[in-house]
């Protein structure tokens, strides 16, 4: 009966001390699954996808130096607003495995020397880094502060109008403003699109006489939910 007893004694012992240490002398080769990135991914940051053709595009931020555009309650300036934009769709872009080049990444002024201004040169800029495509992006204004909504000019080109209307669904997905409309019968009234040779596609992503347009231009956040949203719909029509 005291055999019994101190077989079931050691027995218990084995159990409680022994086995459990048995685990810290596992295999030292595997591994543990570790979280081993500093920020979780969500929607939010994670990857817009990749292109396939790795198209060279250029982005042209309207304004620049001395040229600031229309200013709001003399302080916030168009040309700003213009670049703030195309640096994050640019960021977006070059993600997604895009060359991206730029008629200016800073507050520069393009010096005007020929008729038609610094827009002819900002063509020659995308021309001479052989781009694929130039979007250019700037603002409206209106007397009539109650208009309001962005609207896209380029070539007529099925393409190119395929593109204007995947960015307008995208932006309308975010609630951004409203659709001002699509022209393609009157680009040679804007020198950024004077070349047929280089598709083009110019976007007034808004008014700056609207205070509602204004309030979400000016909105780092909504900012980000645009360029996305161009970004995206690039993607769509030219992966």
């Amino acid at each position: 009966m005291k055999r019994a007893i101190w077989f079931l004694i050691i027995a218990l012992f084995m159990a409680l001390i022994v086995q459990p240490n048995l685990s810290s002398n596992q295999d030292p080769n595997l591994r543990t699954p570790t979280n081993t990135t500093s920020q979780a991914r969500t929607n939010d940051n994670i990857d817009i996808g990749l292109s396939e053709s790795k198209a060279t595009i250029c982005l042209d931020a309207a304004n620049g130096g001395n040229d600031t555009g229309y200013v709001v309650n003399d302080e916030t300036m168009e040309k700003d607003l213009n670049l703030a934009l195309v640096l994050k769709i640019g960021e977006y872009l070059s993600q997604a495995d895009y060359n991206v080049v730029y008629t200016r990444s800073d507050d520069s002024t393009i010096t005007e020397t020929s008729e038609g201004g610094n827009e002819n040169q900002r063509v020659q800029i995308a021309k001479q880094n052989q781009a694929d495509y130039l979007i250019s992006i700037q603002m409206a204004d209106d007397v009539d502060t109650t208009i309001k909504g962005y609207s896209f000019f380029t070539h007529p080109d099925e393409n190119l109008i395929d593109l204007a209307n995947t960015i307008n669904d995208k932006l309308m997905a975010i609630n951004y403003s409203r659709f001002d409309g699509l022209d393609s019968d009157h680009y040679e009234n804007f020198s950024i699109l004077q070349d047929a040779d280089l598709p083009s596609l110019l976007i007034q992503i808004g008014y700056l006489t609207n205070e509602q347009d204004v309030q979400n231009l000016t909105d780092e956040h909504f900012q980000d939910l645009i360029a996305r949203a161009v970004s995206e719909a690039i993607l769509m029509e030219i992966n």
